[in-house]
């Protein structure tokens, strides 16, 4: 099917990929709708699914030295220290004649099945004696511990078969598993129970907000729309990137939230710009081809560079982090092509039923308002009238407020921000663990029976292994229990076994054994269990114990494995990857930052606010968390005196990625204006005039959709939830309205600055709002000229507006009566010979509109065109007193008149009817029939016949 510029006979635009999006949703709506319900149809059984696919753990980096001696333990030692626990635990005490049948029948079963070795319990196994230590101080419960082996992934898929099997919760003996398997099996099934539970209690919240930020029940299900697309998508993605790589089951989680966020982010600044687009009079194709040349270009360097964000967590070796990567990447590709194919589909199959049943307006009739217009509804006849809503102008008038005093309001918001991280100076970090439960969840329970009630702590233990040493070698020997007498030695050691004795306080207890077969591995090598004083496995105390541990000199290569030497070995490779991460972040957003505004401060001044935001953030996530104040507020959550190491990595990446999806979309506008005007201050206050609402609404969908993180019972999570939900209210409230404008009001004409070999690398390379913006235009300081702004809606549709004073518009066919007309008027009727029709002409001149007239060069069109007919009477056609075929065209008229610019009563909303004759062409053959559906614009109406310039479906 030709194009409609060349079925027109005018020479087509320029052709972007935002245009092309634009002529595939107008041309292939129904097939890209129909596409995207059939992949979500397609992709969601396979989705129910992820869980089982997708990796748990991913903790500690493979490199780590604690890492290494953990695998070689599995591999190579059969009697590798226990990592789960079975308690058992009977009211009427551990030893009474029920308990001690189930506890050796426990121990036989467990000690029978597949991949289970060390099995040590409190019972008689065979003929191993039970080991008293396994039995709790208070004589209830006493523990049967063993070691399951293989990956990750299969040990959590054993002990879920194990758990189902054995475990029992209820009346008398209870039987419960605990050790770190058990940890993550409980953390990973309670992260799927409050993602279902989340989503269930924050979809009507999300609704509701939307409702109220688009207006209307279609509009506000378009991000619905355009979320579960984006979001099942994702997920199947995800899926396929497991079968290459590890991914993290936690991602999930953020795949949800950050989906259906940025579906409400980009769904709503598209709607924005596509519905002002209409109010200056484009009809629907043209309003949307428009609209994506900016709102939607500006879309997709703003996704680009959350996916630079997140991208940073690459780096880290840890693939728990790097799964958020993954997941974020792939969540933003997705939900920008949704919102640039499918939500532009489905506005052009919604068309004129988009803006039906308006909320807000029925509130306000409710209210007894009397059909009043409601706040930020949509407007015509005028670009400035339809872009400050109430709430926009609250938001111009709080930055007029601020510039006039920068520095008092720019320092009292600083002032917060640096109080709020405050608390940073007493960050704890830690592993995460048990602690991350509940205090109800059965692990939890478990692990802390094991550190309290019990004569030593069995999550305590350090493991010491000793890299291809043949310990049954007397020389290799010897050297093993000089170096065990000498760990002994060490204060907080209270007992060292390993292949050639136990050894306490620096000297050997009990007998050699006679044949060395514990401790020593398949193909060499040995292990030292290292049993520390202190209950608590990553303490000070702990982390103190390690370093002196390694600090003490080996006879041969060692790894040390274990809770504390894992805690130092995960911190010392995120500090390693901290400085390279934030460079690859800093640098790319200030890379794309300058190429979006050709200025050098800029970018810098919104890393800096960015980066003080977060500050905030994570102390007062200290404030709560660490030190456990607000629970009332945040939910329950338990109080450790930590933080889990990899949350405030991981929201720093995400918030930060946010904050500058803002930052692009506010200063998209406010450098828009500034290149209008030429005014700074009045550029800022205009910019978040236009911008506040639509991050306000933005920001609190997003703030919906992380509560519902934030009542997840697993801490970490818990901890994400909240931290984004408050980088978010500060990054509104105290950046975006107090801080920008103060910072930009300061710096001047300074804000668009930048050396002279940089603005000419950004004339050439840089990125534009519009990929028909002028070029290479600068000011003082180097900063934009006031240049023309987008093109007016001639030249939208592809005809050249009249130059000079009192240009008139005879070539518009746009429907609009003349001055003094009735407001009908037969085009059939016009002479024969006259090659055009002057129809829409004003004898208002361009200098002599007003300041508030944006497009005072151009008469105001209809809002949308109604259904076009070509044919006879019966057909919808008129026939013209000629007797030849006219067509019918019936469109409601925009709010602003053209003739006069006076604007018609609210209650005014006229229907109007015009006949077109088709005209025979110059050598007597019929012209061609043009049949259109919805949205033509007529224009140049000569011999040739009419020029269709915008149509959705025609032949």
């Amino acid at each position: 099917m030709a194009s409609v510029a060349s079925m027109a006979g005018v020479p087509p635009p320029p052709r972007s990929l935002f245009t092309m999006a634009a002529d595939v949703a107008v041309l292939h709506r129904g097939r890209l709708l129909a596409a995207a319900c059939l992949l979500v149809v397609v992709l969601l059984p396979w989705n129910a699914g992820i869980y089982h696919q997708l990796a748990t753990g991913g903790f500690y980096a493979p490199g780590d030295a604690s890492t290494q001696a953990e695998q070689l333990l599995d591999a190579e030692f059969p009697d590798a220290p226990p990592n789960v626990a079975v308690m058992l635990t009977s009211d009427e005490g551990i030893d009474g004649p029920t308990p001690l049948h189930l506890g050796r029948e426990l121990t036989r079963q467990l000690a029978a099945e597949a991949g289970v070795t060390s099995v040590l319990s409190y019972w008689l196994n065979g003929s191993q004696a039970g080991n008293p230590l396994l039995r709790a101080k208070d004589g209830h419960s006493a523990l049967i511990v063993f070691r399951l082996t293989g990956s990750e992934d299969h040990i959590q898929d054993r002990l879920g078969t194990l758990h189902e099997r054995y475990s029992h919760v209820g009346p008398g003996v209870q039987v419960r598993f605990g050790g770190a398997p058990a940890v993550m099996r409980d953390v990973t099934e309670r992260s799927r129970v409050d993602l279902e539970r989340g989503e269930v209690t924050a979809a009507p919240l999300v609704f509701l907000v939307l409702l109220f930020a688009f207006g209307t029940v279609a509009a506000a299900l378009l991000p619905v729309l355009v979320g579960v697309v984006s979001v099942v998508t994702s997920l199947a993605l995800l899926q396929l990137a497991a079968t290459l790589t590890d991914v993290s089951v936690f991602s999930v989680n953020l795949t949800t939230a950050l989906g259906f966020g940025l579906a409400v982010d980009y769904s709503l600044f598209i709607l924005r710009r596509f519905r002002e687009e209409q109010d200056r009079g484009l009809f629907p194709g043209a309003a949307l081809r428009r609209t994506l040349e900016t709102a939607g270009r500006t879309v997709f360097f703003s996704g680009v560079t959350v996916a630079l964000s997140l991208t940073a967590a690459l780096i880290f070796p840890l693939y728990y982090l790097r799964s958020f990567a993954f997941a974020g990447i792939i969540v933003v590709v997705t939900s920008e092509i949704a919102a640039l194919l499918v939500l532009p589909a489905a506005l052009m199959a919604l068309g004129d039923r988009l803006d039906r049943g308006n909320i807000r307006a029925a509130l306000s009739r409710w209210r007894g308002a009397g059909g009043r217009q409601p706040a930020g509804a949509r407007r015509a006849g005028g670009h400035r009238s339809c872009e400050v809503s109430v709430a926009g102008r609250g938001w111009t008038a709080l930055a007029r407020r601020v510039m006039r005093r920068p520095l008092l309001y720019g320092g009292a918001a600083i002032a917060v921000l640096l109080i709020c991280a405050a608390p940073l100076q007493h960050l704890n970090l830690a592993l995460a663990d048990d602690t991350v439960l509940p205090a109800a969840a059965e692990s939890h329970i478990v692990n802390d029976a094991m550190r309290d009630d019990f004569i030593v702590c069995l999550p305590c233990q350090i493991p010491i292994v000793v890299l291809g040493v043949d310990a049954r070698d007397p020389a290799n020997a010897a050297k093993l229990s000089d170096y065990a007498t000498r760990l002994s030695a060490l204060p907080g050691i209270a007992r060292i076994d390993t292949a050639t004795g136990s050894f306490m306080q620096g000297k050997r207890v009990g007998e050699v054994p006679k044949v060395l077969t514990g401790f020593v591995g398949i193909h060499g090598g040995a292990w030292l269990s290292v049993w520390q004083g202190d209950t608590s496995p990553v303490s000070e105390q702990a982390k103190g114990l390690v370093r002196e541990l390694k600090a003490t000199p080996a006879p041969f290569e060692v790894r040390m494995g274990g809770l504390a030497p894992h805690f130092l070995d995960t911190s010392r490779t995120i500090l390693r990857s901290l400085p390279p991460a934030f460079a690859v972040v800093m640098t790319a957003t200030f890379i794309l930052l300058f190429l979006f505004t050709g200025s050098v401060l800029l970018p810098l001044k919104a890393m800096f606010l960015n980066t003080l935001n977060l500050a905030a953030t994570i102390g007062l996530l200290v404030f709560v968390f660490q030190e456990g104040h607000l629970h009332g507020l945040v939910g329950d959550f338990q109080v450790s005196g930590t933080l889990e190491m990899t949350s405030p990595v991981l929201m720093f990446f995400i918030a930060f990625g946010l904050s500058m999806d803002y930052e692009i979309f506010l200063l998209a506008r406010i450098r828009e204006e500034y290149q209008r005007t030429g005014d700074n201050k009045e550029s800022v206050a205009i910019g978040l005039g236009v911008t506040g609402p639509l991050i306000t609404n933005v920001a609190l969908a997003l703030v919906m959709v992380m509560i519902a993180l934030s009542t997840s019972h697993i801490g970490m999570i818990k901890l994400v939830g909240v931290g984004l939900t408050i980088a978010i209210t500060l990054d509104v409230t105290v950046v975006r309205a107090i801080l920008v404008p103060a910072f930009m009001a300061l710096a001047g004409k300074y804000n668009w600055w930048a050396p002279a070999p940089l603005r000419r690398l950004h004339d050439r390379f840089g990125l534009r709002e519009d990929s028909g913006e002028m070029a290479g235009v600068t000011g003082p300081g180097g900063g934009p000229r006031v240049a023309p702004g987008p093109p007016g809606l001639a030249e939208a549709n592809g005809v050249t507006a009249p130059t000079g004073r009192g240009g008139r518009y005879g070539l518009l066919a746009s429907g609009l009566p003349s001055p003094g007309s009735t407001g009908q008027t037969h085009l059939g009727t016009e002479p024969r010979g006259e090659r055009q029709l002057p129809v829409g002409r004003t004898d208002r001149t361009n200098d002599a509109a007003g300041r508030e007239d944006d497009d005072r060069r151009l008469p105001a069109l209809p809002s949308y065109a109604a259904y076009v007919t070509n044919g006879g009477p019966a057909a919808g056609g008129q026939s013209d007193p000629g007797l030849r075929m006219t067509t019918k065209i019936t469109y409601q008229r925009g709010r602003a008149e053209a003739a006069g610019w006076e604007r018609p009563a609210p209650l005014q909303t006229p229907t109007w009817h015009y006949f077109l004759r088709n005209r025979w062409q110059a050598d007597g053959a019929a012209p061609p029939v043009v049949t259109g559906t919805r949205g033509f614009v007529l224009d140049g109406i000569e011999v040739g016949g009419p020029a269709v310039l915008d149509a959705d479906a025609h032949q």
